[in-house]
């Protein structure tokens, strides 16, 4: 018994050291800091801005944090998908894994705007968390201070604060990389496999570890787990077949939201363009 309790002193004692140390108290403090303004500007003070000339004013609630492409996620977690080859707007455009997630909070008793909260806030948090530790080690303190500075007081983390992927798909792709880094394959064809099936984007990652596997000389398991990244994207377009008899069905559902076919190449050349020349 006492031995037990000395261990139990030893282990809480250890805990309480790691969270006062620098390695958890600066992400996390950056991460609730972001957040708190983030709550403030969205339950304080846009519910008493002046009525907006289309009519759409926010009201304080949770229902401040669902608006836009948070409708088709709460469509998918309660309704399923929908689609018709019609060139109209249709959710099979939206992967899966989030609003899945999103169900399985559902069937724990959470409303969907707080399943939707905490898995995109919380996935945010282990993002910083991750990203932190990782540049650390790779390029110094100040890096990993200025980088977790970057991403949390940066305006487009708006969107890992409300109810919307980024978050999740930050927490896949980072982890991923940085298993793919330190040679943990296991969890970058996880971890890569979940954020292909997040967001279309995640498609990116497969030529990634592919290229960085050719180029650092990397061993074959490499290039096979950077293929095993596909499995997520596989999964679904699984699933497209079965239910809607095309293997590539949410590619075109997602010509009813870009003017393009598929990727909207033209809206992503103007942009760099932009960054570019100004």
């Amino acid at each position: 018994m006492v031995k037990a309790r000395m261990a139990i002193s030893t282990l809480a004692a250890a805990i309480a050291k790691f969270i006062w140390t620098d390695d958890f108290l600066f992400p996390v403090s950056m991460w609730l800091v972001s957040r708190l303004l983030m709550g403030i500007a969205m339950f304080l003070i846009a519910p008493n801005l002046p009525a907006l000339p289309d009519g759409i004013t926010p009201h304080f609630g949770w229902g401040i944090f669902d608006a836009w492409d948070s409708v088709h996620y709460r469509a998918i977690a309660t309704e399923g998908y929908e689609f018709i080859n019609d060139g109209k707007q249709h959710n099979l455009a939206f992967f899966p894994l989030f609003p899945v997630s999103i169900f399985m909070f559902m069937k724990l008793g959470f409303s969907f705007e707080i399943a939707g909260l905490i898995i995109n806030n919380l996935a945010f948090l282990g993002t910083v968390y991750c990203l932190y530790s990782w540049v650390k080690k790779q390029c110094g303190l100040s890096a990993a201070h200025w980088t977790i500075a970057v991403i949390t007081c940066c305006p487009m983390s708006l969107f890992t604060g409300v109810i919307y992927t980024e978050g999740l798909y930050l927490l896949l792709s980072t982890i991923a990389l940085r298993a793919f880094d330190q040679k943990q394959y296991h969890w970058t064809a996880i971890c890569g496999a979940m954020a292909t099936a997040t967001r279309p984007t995640g498609m990116a990652l497969i030529p990634a570890f592919l290229i960085t596997a050719w180029r650092q000389n990397k061993p074959p398991i490499a290039y096979i787990v950077g293929l095993l990244s596909a499995t997520g994207l596989l999964i679904f377009s699984l699933y497209c077949q079965l239910n809607f008899h095309d293997f590539l069905a949410f590619i075109a559902a997602q010509k009813g939201w870009r003017p393009s076919f598929g990727f909207d190449w033209e809206g992503w050349l103007n942009m760099f363009m932009q960054i570019l020349f100004g």
